[in-house]
């Protein structure tokens, strides 16, 4: 009987001292995603503010690129747009430097309606891929720039995800 009066004693302590070790469990769980929503709501606003530099950085150099004229300001298709008129001026060029009616003016001729119908095409193609939104019709600056500018917007969704999170973690 001694044993018995014993776990009576004994039992409703162990329950309670069981209640509490578990509560402190379900509190420091609880706590963890919290935490855990914080150092990933923190990480993405660090991020977004590093892709907001690059950005500036990216646009300013687009800016001065274009500026000077370089042609890492061009696209690809203004670019053979460019190459296509040079042609053009060094065969019209080649033609008035040639005699009269000679074989080297009929072939520089039949040069030049060959880089004109170049010409034709290469402003078909930039004027079609502009219409389109093709990135062939956007420079190499101008693409990094869309990037940057994709890159925080996903940032900034990260964000808004993170910040649902946190708050639906804090209710809990």
């Amino acid at each position: 009987m001694n044993m018995k009066s014993i776990c009576k004693a004994c039992l409703p302590a162990a329950a309670a001292a069981v209640f509490a070790v578990a509560g402190v469990t379900a509190c420091a769980q609880s706590s963890l995603p919290v935490k855990e929503d914080a150092a990933q709501l923190r990480s993405d606003k660090a991020a977004l503010q590093r892709q907001l530099k690059r950005l500036e950085s990216d646009e300013a150099t687009l800016k001065s690129d274009t500026a000077s004229g370089r042609m890492t300001a061009e696209s690809k298709d203004a670019y053979a747009v460019y190459t296509a008129k040079k042609a053009v001026t060094g065969e019209e060029r080649d033609i008035a430097a040639d005699k009269k009616a000679s074989l080297q003016m009929k072939a520089d001729k039949a040069a030049l309606h060959r880089q004109i119908k170049r010409l034709e095409v290469a402003e078909a193609k930039l004027k079609a891929d502009t219409a389109e939104g093709k990135m062939a019709a956007e420079s190499k600056d101008a693409e990094k720039v869309y990037k940057d500018q994709q890159a925080m917007k996903g940032e900034k969704k990260g964000i808004a995800a993170d910040t649902a999170n946190l708050k639906t973690d804090q209710k809990k």
